[in-house]
């Protein structure tokens, strides 16, 4: 080393070249190198290599960039959700000092402000003398009623981000009885508060236009249920039961996720279809 450093100039003593020296009596005495043979926060580049696993390769600084931004955000928001709940379950807090959760839509304040909330209940478990849930039913019937209007639209564009190679990428729902000719009924996976891969048959998609050019949109949606019934065939499929046409449900259409294929199984239980996980090219020949 010295005749080297003499010769061109360069130092070869530092702690990654210097471990190599001991680096045949670490292996015999300890089965492994010494742990101090990197440099300090090289191990940050595992989580680098997983950004970028993530990436499709091209200007992958930035996607990185902004993957660690989006983590950073998500890291925000769950504390303060964290926060919230500890806040709610302390017995020790006063009710006054108690917080509301920000809605997310909210564009522009009310004069008005809340205080001082209980924990969340639907409205079906609230009883109360004046019967809230059938007075809360007739106010909005006559307060909206005359002034709601209804504007029904057939397809659904759905922005969403690819779990596979994590492009953006948008999908196309039909709810119309006269697509070229044939009723095409789309079925989508939606989120609930207990199921994040709900699933369901698009029956009506419409906007409602409410006082002060505010909206809302929505879709009536025939439900899919997991059943335990299985074929003959094979034990391993994944099976849903489409639900009667009388419990459909209304679905606002920002926890629409994308669409789903679901095929009816002919020969079976009614109502019975397989989720179709595998889709090639093949199919459509």
């Amino acid at each position: 080393f010295q005749e080297v450093y003499k010769r061109h100039g360069k130092d070869f003593n530092f702690l990654k070249q210097h471990s190599l020296s001991h680096a045949i009596e670490d292996f015999m005495s300890k089965g492994t190198s010494c742990n101090m043979n990197t440099c300090v926060g090289e191990g940050f580049q595992q989580e680098v290599e997983k950004m970028y696993q993530k990436t499709n390769g091209k200007n992958a600084e930035h996607q990185i960039a902004l993957q660690d931004e989006n983590e950073e955000a998500m890291a925000r928001i769950k504390m303060a959700v964290n926060e919230w709940h500890r806040n709610q379950e302390d017995p020790g807090v006063e009710e006054e000092e108690r917080t509301l959760i920000a809605l997310a839509n909210q564009v522009l304040p009310g004069h008005w402000t809340l205080g001082s909330p209980e924990n969340h209940h639907p409205s079906h478990q609230i009883r109360l003398e004046q019967h809230i849930q059938v007075c809360l039913f007739f106010f909005l019937m006559s307060a909206y009623l005359k002034c709601l209007q209804i504007e029904q639209c057939k397809v659904i564009y759905v922005k969403y981000q690819s779990k596979v190679d994590w492009q953006s990428s948008r999908d196309i729902l039909h709810c119309n009885p006269q697509f070229h000719n044939a009723p095409r009924f789309d079925c989508i996976i939606y989120e609930t508060n207990d199921n994040p891969i709900a699933m369901g048959e698009l029956c009506f998609v419409f906007r409602c236009h409410l006082l002060g050019n505010a909206a809302i949109d929505l879709a009536m949606v025939r439900l899919f249920r997991k059943t335990s019934w299985q074929p003959n065939t094979r034990m391993d499929c994944p099976i849903r039961e489409k639900m009667p046409a009388t419990t459909a449900s209304f679905v606002t259409l920002e926890h629409i996720v994308h669409s789903t294929l679901l095929c009816p199984i002919f020969g079976g239980k009614a109502g019975m279809h397989y989720i179709i996980d595998c889709v090639d090219e093949d199919m459509y020949l």
